[in-house]
């Protein structure tokens, strides 16, 4: 055999051990990621939430950490999941109204129906990347995906090659199916959920973390583990963020917390685990609910929540989204988006206006990351306010959906635009506040570098190398830092309104190595910048890392 045959045998040899799409990998040998839905950054405190308190000094602390907008759940869960933009990813909120699936009403992202209807629409693209889940059992490692909500399908929702010891558990479902008959003869089905008087969805929490930590985990605990957590955003959407039950929300999402890391101890596999504990997004109270269809049904626009055949050109399908709305103008009637836009500009509760050209007085959907092709014609966060309402944590803003003092979310509120990130583990560095804007977007392409995963197509987000232990695990490229300076700029858009008023809005939005992060939008002037601070009880520096040259957090 020739020299340079052999040397060909013994390359692919190698690369046949190391498996596809592999590279250097991370010190720890699984990844725990634990979404406490709706958490707040500023609710990390050690009365309320002791075990992430403690967490956060054995680790690393996220402190300038962002959601995508549509700040929502089945966005930023796809976001998480994928590494992907909105843009990206295809999903840019949870209702949309894709027409090719249903003509007649808006669909769930997350639903079973409309995500197989879709992949059969479109050569299995509903989510147009793959999740990191199906990238880590690509590489032949196997998973384990529980959550009390349907958002966990989104993580890993596919059949081919499915066993029982590769489920995914979503709303007390599996897939695939069968692996739920180990599940009731011991656990019982999923409990009741929360009602109106309790509003604490503990028992959903507590059997889907049983169900992750006695099945999931029986036999051994898989490199990547997922548990997504109901609370606190149940108990927030009932009685608003800080409210009683909101803080036993939290503090129920800190047992389940407790419980996961008491089971990895006693597997003797606590050490060699990096556990991340993120939110989806963060959390507003409602202080004025607005029913959007019916204030255009008056000025005479065809607006509907749902059509009751099928809809005729010029007619506005109407997508309420918490604390945005989404618009979508049947054929794309350029008048009918025109008088749209100058309704919304003129009313007293429209907040920051998006279309797909940046009409008049408004950002394109490429500012804000959802130049989607499903997308809709008019995209529109509400108004909010940096205020407190029933003492309650700040932040106050307008509602399609909640009532007055309940919690909701959605909007491009600062409020909403600051969510927890948490690390910790042997890839972490122990007692960091990071200043450093990471995202939602960046939590995939951190976790494939620990695990050795190289996707086959380049996440949106980046790798967090500045936290971890190894910065060399996955070091910036030139090509991701070109052109890209580190900078927090405020874009503006201005519209002399018929009735000789000026409409002025703005989005705040911080770059860094080429990532967009966003800090807030509203209508009128950007409101006082407001310090960036770790937990109150994390032991941790109150610099920024080495890597930055200021100890300020960016744009402050």
């Amino acid at each position: 055999m020739s020299r340079k045959r052999w040397m060909g045998v013994v390359v692919m040899l190698l690369l046949s051990l190391v498996g596809p799409g592999a590279s250097a990998a991370g010190k720890a040998k699984h990844v725990l990621i634990v979404v406490m839905d709706g958490l707040r950054r500023d609710s990390v405190t050690e009365a309320d939430m002791p075990t992430l308190s403690a967490l956060a000094k054995q680790g690393t602390f996220f402190a300038n950490h962002h959601p995508v907008f549509v700040t929502t759940t089945e966005v930023n869960g796809t976001a998480l999941s994928t590494g992907m933009t909105p843009a990206s990813s295809g999903v840019i909120a949870n209702r949309e109204y894709r027409p090719d699936v249903d003509l007649l009403r808006p669909v769930d992202t997350q639903g079973q129906w409309a995500s197989w209807k879709g992949d059969r629409l479109s050569d299995d693209t509903w989510i147009r990347t793959p999740t990191l889940p199906e990238l880590v059992r690509a590489a032949g490692m196997r998973t384990a995906v529980a959550g009390t909500k349907g958002v966990a399908i989104i993580w890993d929702r596919g059949i081919k090659n499915r066993t029982s010891d590769r489920a995914t558990l979503f709303e007390g479902r599996t897939i695939p199916s069968a692996a739920l008959d180990a599940v009731l003869p011991d656990l019982g089905p999923l409990p009741p959920g929360v009602d109106n008087k309790h509003f604490v969805n503990y028992a959903q929490d507590q059997w889907t973390t049983r169900v992750l930590t006695e099945k999931q985990w029986a036999s051994d605990v898989p490199p990547l583990s997922v548990l997504w957590l109901s609370e606190p955003d149940y108990s927030q959407h009932g009685t608003g963020p800080g409210s009683e039950q909101a803080r036993a929300g939290q503090r129920s999402s800190d047992d389940r917390l407790s419980t996961a890391l008491e089971v990895l101890e006693r597997k003797g596999v606590r050490d060699s685990t990096d556990v991340l504990v993120v939110s989806d997004h963060g959390f507003s109270t409602s202080y004025r609910k607005v029913d959007v269809g019916d204030q255009l049904r008056r000025a005479k626009f065809k607006a509907e929540g749902s059509f009751r055949k099928p809809p005729e050109k010029g007619s506005i399908m109407v997508v309420g989204l918490g604390g945005s709305v989404a618009f979508y103008v049947i054929g794309q009637d350029a008048a009918v988006r025109e008088q749209l836009v100058t309704f919304l500009q003129k009313s007293d509760w429209a907040g920051v206006i998006f279309t797909k050209d940046g009409a008049a007085g408004t950002f394109r959907f490429a500012d804000v990351g959802i130049d989607s092709p499903t997308g809709p014609d008019v995209m529109m966060s509400f108004k909010w306010k940096d205020e407190t309402l029933r003492g309650h944590f700040s932040g106050v803003v307008v509602s399609d959906g909640a009532d007055f003092g309940q919690g909701t979310h959605g909007s491009l509120s600062k409020y909403d635009l600051r969510n927890t990130l948490i690390a910790a583990g042997p890839d972490f560095k122990r007692g960091l506040v990071n200043l450093l804007p990471s995202g939602n977007s960046d939590v995939s392409p951190t976790v494939a570098a620990i695990l050795g995963i190289t996707p086959p197509r380049p996440m949106d987000g980046r790798v967090l190398t500045e936290a971890m232990v190894d910065g060399a695990i996955a070091p910036p490229t030139a090509a991701s830092v070109a052109g890209a300076a580190d900078k927090t700029e405020t874009l503006r858009a201005t519209r002399s309104l018929p009735d000789n008023k000026t409409r002025s809005q703005y989005l705040e939005v911080t770059t860094y190595q080429g990532r967009r992060y966003y800090n807030e939008g509203n209508v009128g002037e950007r409101t006082l910048p407001t310090p960036t601070t770790a937990p109150t009880t994390a032991a941790a520096p109150t610099t920024a890392p080495a890597t930055k040259p200021t100890g300020t957090a960016l744009g402050k």
